[in-house]
């Protein structure tokens, strides 16, 4: 059973998909003089720092579960039924619609709904915490949790954050988390898609997993763009032959050793524009449970890593955690000294986007293949046959990464502002000659897709 104490030095936040939203928006269309609830099933997903609170699926109510007066209430055998659909697997969340919009609070109804009624019942049935969730007629979601601080006295910790992830990232707030106004160095920025967008952007909670070519000019592209929270993960050092890729990089971090996260971290706090940025470097591998925690804390994350089991690892954690994910892989072929083509690929995964093995960004052979280490055994690479040969293209130069880094940025930039002018509509593939960048219309996995049906699971993704 979690306890008040539990959440000392934890935020919370609350995630759904955008087909769950609209499910919600659909059930509570009652005019505008008559309130709405149903119950929904959740999963926890816990990080260093933030427990999120996944929506799965609605309990919807039955004809005579609930009552609709203007207000409305629920009956006992509602919360009956809704029980033993959770069993030991799940947590419960009540969720209602006020005739209001924005964040809303609680009226003494609501309070005396969820803390005196539902709280110890749940709580002590499922072992969550009950959920409680208020929807605003302009769509916007608050959000809390019921937490046991003693018998029968459950106190409420309010969300951080409500997120729906969809094609787009739509963020609802809590009112004490003041939106972060833009500088006097952030005109052209600004001039470009507008204050609120930019107050979208500069609150979004980024990670970055690899700090190497690609993901070293994301993190200075976000600094100077003005985003303020930002998590760097990366078990890697520098050495002398990542100087000509590593934006930031100089000789004596090669010499010393320098972690790639902090001397990612060194530059971006040196350069960036928002009035305040906090950043944490976490020195190891996202495919370790604590380079997973850290990249569980964040709202999007930019897979920026060359390797297909970290890949795999951050295309599952885009469906059953609910963060998207911004991917992009670089491939130049070179035979005999000579440049025979580079191409790059840049594109969204998670909820309503295809993932990274549907479109061919990574096999189940690699992803087998780098998970028994056997792509660090020369002697195991030299037996490999050609079709394996994008495993090993590292043939990778600062311009063609500063390029990639550009678009990966240019989608994050259309998912959280929703300016699909901006994003673009679909993966992009770009082909160094003749010069062409492809626009793949491949929205959706496939049909069976295992990725595709992890969402809201909140799967486990290290063994």
């Amino acid at each position: 059973m979690i306890n008040l104490t539990d959440f000392d030095d934890m935020s919370c936040s609350v995630a759904m998909t955008h087909a769950l939203d609209a499910q919600l928006r659909k059930h509570f269309h009652k005019g505008t003089e008559q309130e709405d609830l149903t119950f929904a099933l959740w999963r926890p997903s816990r990080g260093h720092k933030r427990y999120t609170v996944i929506l799965e699926r609605l309990v919807l109510p039955l004809d005579g579960e609930r009552q609709l007066h203007g207000n409305v209430s629920f009956s006992p055998d509602y919360v009956q039924r809704v029980l033993k659909e959770a069993g030991n697997e799940y947590g419960i969340a009540l969720l209602h619609s006020h005739l209001g919009p924005g964040w809303q609070g609680m009226s003494e109804d609501d309070i005396v709904a969820e803390r005196d009624r539902l709280a110890a019942a749940v709580s002590g049935r499922t072992g969550h915490p009950l959920v409680g969730l208020t929807w605003g007629t302009d769509g916007a979601w608050s959000a809390r949790a019921w937490l046991r601080h003693s018998k029968l006295d459950y106190r409420i910790r309010w969300a951080n954050t409500v997120r729906v992830v969809g094609k787009e990232l739509r963020i609802t707030y809590h009112p004490d988390l003041t939106a972060i106004a833009s500088t006097a160095s952030q005109v052209a920025t600004v001039s470009c898609w507008g204050e609120e967008n930019q107050s979208k952007l500069a609150n979004v909670h980024v990670g970055i997993i690899g700090l190497g070519s690609v993901g070293s000019v994301v993190a200075e592209t976000l600094s100077r763009m003005g985003i303020s929270r930002v998590t760097l993960i990366d078990h890697d050092r520098i050495e002398e032959r990542n100087l000509d890729r590593t934006l930031g990089a100089v000789f004596q971090d090669a010499v010393e050793g320098t972690a790639k996260v902090d001397l990612s971290k060194r530059l971006i706090e040196s350069t960036h524009t928002a009035l305040t940025l906090t950043v944490t470097a976490v020195t190891a591998k996202v495919t370790s449970d604590e380079g997973l925690r850290a990249a569980l804390d964040c709202d999007v994350l930019f897979s920026c890593v060359d390797r297909s089991y970290p890949r795999h690892i951050l295309n599952a954690l885009a469906y059953g955690h609910l963060i998207p994910v911004v991917d992009g892989g670089i491939f130049a072929k070179v035979a005999g000294g000579k440049l025979v083509h580079a191409d790059w690929r840049i594109h969204i995964v998670g909820p309503e986007h295809a993932c990274m093995m549907c479109l061919g960004a990574i096999t189940r052979e690699g992803v087998a293949l780098d998970r028994e280490g056997k792509l660090d055994d020369p002697t195991y690479i030299e037996g490999l046959g050609s079709e394996f040969s994008p495993l090993l293209a590292r043939q990778n130069v600062f311009p063609f990464s500063v390029s990639v880094a550009a678009h990966e940025v240019i989608q994050f930039v259309g998912l959280v502002t929703g300016v699909r002018r901006l994003g673009g509509m679909h993966p992009q593939f770009y082909h160094c000659y003749p010069g062409e960048m492809e626009s793949m219309e491949k929205d959706a996995c496939i049909p069976g897709c295992e990725y595709h049906t992890l969402t809201s699971t909140v799967c486990s993704l290290l063994e």
